[in-house]
């Protein structure tokens, strides 16, 4: 089975760091990870991949601590902002070795220096980048990041607000997005197995915000990412990407975790 257009793949911070651990990347579910997107290329479940990865215990600590997310005041931040940066660009070194000794062509794409925002809205993005590395048959591999910002100085972008530029300007038919939890739960912990537009309002309320270190929204962000793109992606699923298979049952499109739908 292929699919005809782009696929995406979402490694949730919390999935592969341990994110009351600065600094601390879970290799155990990285390799399993990486094995499950290797597993989907031989398998052709895929045509065109991308990923993206969320920087967990990485870039949120020094973030947080720089009061970066809304943007630079003071002279003070910018080491939190550089060390930011590169605390990003660690994780993804990492997720990126893994993935090549499962010989996936994984390509970085560095999202600071391929966009800019405004006010936190991401403007511009490198799409050439994007398009020639799949194009050429690479995987590409973004990450959230922190960008310079023609307003406020800069701005934290998580990786969801990446995916869903990219998304509105290239062909996606499928993303999944891989996070700690069997998909969104409710203010009960049972499993919303289905989200869409119209039952969205009734239930936000219940979805849960970001854990104190978390500078980039957590689920109901990232529900509310992937709510603005329904009506352009067919297939959006959020589900437990530390439960091994659940990547790979996803992608063939099985009934798992929770799907988001028009």
């Amino acid at each position: 089975m292929e699919d005809s257009g782009l696929t995406m793949i979402k490694l949730g911070g919390s999935v592969i760091t341990y994110k009351d651990k600065p600094y601390t990347a879970n290799h155990s579910i990285i390799r399993q990870l990486s094995e499950e997107i290797s597993t989907a290329l031989k398998e052709g479940l895929v045509r065109e991949l991308l990923v993206g990865n969320g920087g967990g215990s990485f870039p949120h600590y020094p973030a947080k601590r720089g009061k970066l997310a809304g943007g630079i005041q003071a002279a003070w931040q910018l080491e939190h902002l550089v060390e930011t940066h590169r605390a990003a660009s660690e994780l993804n070194h990492i997720l990126i070795t893994e993935m090549l000794k499962k010989r996936i062509p994984a390509l970085s794409i560095k999202p600071s220096s391929a966009g800019y925002t405004r006010n936190g809205v991401l403007e511009s993005f490198n799409l050439h980048l994007i398009r020639k590395a799949l194009e050429l048959g690479l995987v590409p591999v973004v990450y959230g990041d922190v960008f310079l910002d023609s307003a406020q100085g800069c701005s934290i972008v998580s990786t969801e607000s990446i995916l869903s530029y990219i998304a509105k300007h290239i062909k996606t038919e499928k993303i999944v997005i891989g996070t700690d939890v069997d998909g969104v739960l409710d203010e009960q912990g049972k499993l919303l197995d289905r989200i869409t537009p119209s039952t969205f309002p009734s239930i936000k309320h219940h979805i849960g915000g970001s854990i104190p270190t978390d500078v980039t929204g957590g689920m109901l962000h990232k529900v509310e990412m992937m709510l603005r793109i329904v009506d352009i992606v067919p297939t959006i699923y959020i589900v437990n990407a530390r439960d091994p298979g659940n990547i790979l049952r996803a992608l063939r499109g099985e009934e798992i975790g929770t799907r988001i739908t028009r």
